[in-house]
């Protein structure tokens, strides 16, 4: 009788909950870095006023195709091969599948979307984190730090993009 309730008490564990995924992961196609650089060589001048409405004076937009960067004015630039190894694991779909190295830092992405990735320091004690959005002509590489959270962050990227989206970006 004893191994029988044992048996019961087997069965009638909850199981351990499944990871769930509520979009489908990037669909990967076989567009290069250099043929979005290629295709585009400038951006419209409101796209600065927009981002300076969104963000506030405290961050900065740098265009360098096929990528935007948002970061806060005092930071330094993202560097070429960073943006460019950014956007290439996006392409390929397995931007999470690595730390991304970005600004210095390395990041974990731990959500992936449709279109957008976030991530955050992969140090906790580093209250900072990483937002790249791919929209059909450009990527979208931000960056944000202490006081400002993800919970804040993320949706004004994500209002900037539907701006350029909007926009035919």
């Amino acid at each position: 009788s004893n191994t029988f309730s044992r048996q019961i008490m087997k069965r009638s564990r909850p199981r351990r909950a499944q990871l769930q995924y509520t979009e489908t992961i990037p669909q990967v196609n076989d567009t290069t870095f250099e043929q979005l650089k290629d295709a585009l060589m400038q951006l419209d001048p409101r796209i600065q006023k927009d981002a300076s409405k969104i963000f506030g004076k405290g961050f900065k937009t740098t265009f360098r195709s096929p990528y935007l960067q948002i970061s806060k004015t005092s930071e330094k630039k993202l560097s070429l091969d960073a943006g460019k190894t950014i956007v290439t694991r996006a392409l390929q779909g397995n931007l999470h599948k690595e730390y991304v190295r970005a600004w210095g830092s390395y990041f974990l992405i731990t959500t992936c979307r449709v279109r957008s990735h976030y991530g955050r320091n992969v140090d906790t004690s580093i209250k900072e984190g990483i937002v790249v959005i791919r929209l059909s002509k450009l990527f979208i590489i931000a960056k944000y730090e202490a006081p400002e959270s993800m919970h804040s962050f993320i949706p004004k990227v994500e209002l900037f993009a539907d701006k350029l989206s909007e926009m035919g970006y």
